[in-house]
């Protein structure tokens, strides 16, 4: 499968600004070793001001679409932003259900994917969101 190149760029940027975001999603599922059907790229960053406005400038150093979004938008953890298409779609999220970012936080791995250092929600807090998302 080739390296999105758009979500290791975010990646990288979202490192260089110092931002906490966890992997999320299809792609976490997979970096704890399970099957996962869905190939999104989905983050769930620290809706912190502090932290939102890190966020922001990562995604204005790889040049994402930023018209009408503002740090005050990221802030909030019902705020969902997406860009790209296809393979290349990337999804960030101001909040999940079941767990505070600052727990999923704490219980994060952090390890490497393509060479890009990257932090993934434990397989523990992934369970828990998906849970509550059930209805």
């Amino acid at each position: 499968m080739p390296v999105p190149t758009v979500f290791a760029g975010l990646l990288c940027a979202l490192a260089r600004e110092g931002a906490r975001a966890l992997v999320v999603g299809g792609l976490a599922r997979r970096l704890h070793g399970e099957q996962a059907e869905a190939r999104d790229h989905c983050l769930w960053y620290d809706a912190d001001e502090d932290n939102a406005a890190r966020v922001y400038r990562a995604l204005s150093r790889i040049g994402a679409p930023l018209d009408g979004v503002a740090v005050a938008d990221l802030a909030e953890v019902d705020y969902e932003y997406r860009y790209g298409e296809g393979d290349d779609e990337i999804c960030l999220l101001g909040g999940l259900d079941g767990t505070t970012f600052a727990d999923a936080w704490e219980a994060r791995l952090e390890t490497h994917w393509h060479d890009v250092p990257l932090c993934v929600i434990s397989r523990a807090t992934l369970r828990a969101t998906e849970l509550a998302a059930r209805p």
